[in-house]
């Protein structure tokens, strides 16, 4: 039995919509991959790391209170470092959406992840989601109503494995790499609770999950 760790939701995002999203996938896993999931708040995170989890999921801005005048965040200077020493030593990170926005450029986890949530368009649109692994099968895109993330990616040190595309240009929506002894992906989609659910968005997830678990 492997536990993994996951850190849901926001104000903007809703962590129950999440976590039906998480074990929609998880589900698709093969059937011999026992994991069990601890959910966590912000304030779990230090000590759920120091008990070496096979896998840390972040779901959840670093804004704690966007909308207030004074803004406060939580992923503090000593989580920071936590954080990519835990991946350094073997562990793996998986940034889902929200887990991508509103961190420090300059901080080491967004250096570790070597990109970041830039923007998305108001509203939901209609994104064409494109992927590189299923070339041969024809089944290279689906469609989702969902926040088309725009991100920063920096390409020379991870493998882009998902590319998104709507009325305002065209983005990445998903990448993967090795960093220390462990390994990091990010995954942009998807927004709302019926895109989590999404067939393709939760086998895609699945993928993510069986990549980052694996050994």
């Amino acid at each position: 039995m492997k536990k993994i760790v996951a850190l849901l939701g926001d104000y903007w995002h809703e962590a129950d919509a999440a976590q039906a999203g998480l074990e929609a996938a998880l589900s698709r896993l093969p059937y011999n991959t026992e994991i069990r999931v601890q959910y966590l708040t912000h304030t779990d995170v230090s000590q759920a790391l120091d008990e070496k989890p096979p896998l840390f999921i972040n779901a959840k801005m670093n804004e704690l209170n966007p909308k207030d005048k004074h803004v406060m965040t939580w992923l503090t200077d000593e989580l920071d470092d936590k954080i990519v020493n835990y991946v350094k030593a073997g562990g793996s990170m998986l940034a889902w959406h929200a887990g991508l926005a509103s961190y420090p450029s300059d901080s080491r986890y967004i250096q570790m992840l070597s990109g970041y949530f830039d923007y998305h368009p108001p509203g939901l649109q209609e994104v064409t989601y494109s992927y590189k692994d299923k070339e041969n099968t024809g089944e290279q895109t689906f469609l989702l109503s969902d926040e088309q993330y725009f991100v920063i990616c920096d390409h020379a040190k991870t493998e882009i494995d998902l590319w998104s595309t709507g009325a305002d240009g065209d983005s990445i929506g998903g990448w993967k790499h090795s960093y220390g002894k462990g390994k990091v992906c990010c995954f942009t989609p998807a927004h709302t609770k019926e895109g989590m659910l999404n067939k393709n968005v939760s086998s895609l997830l699945a993928e993510k999950l069986n990549w980052a678990i694996s050994r």
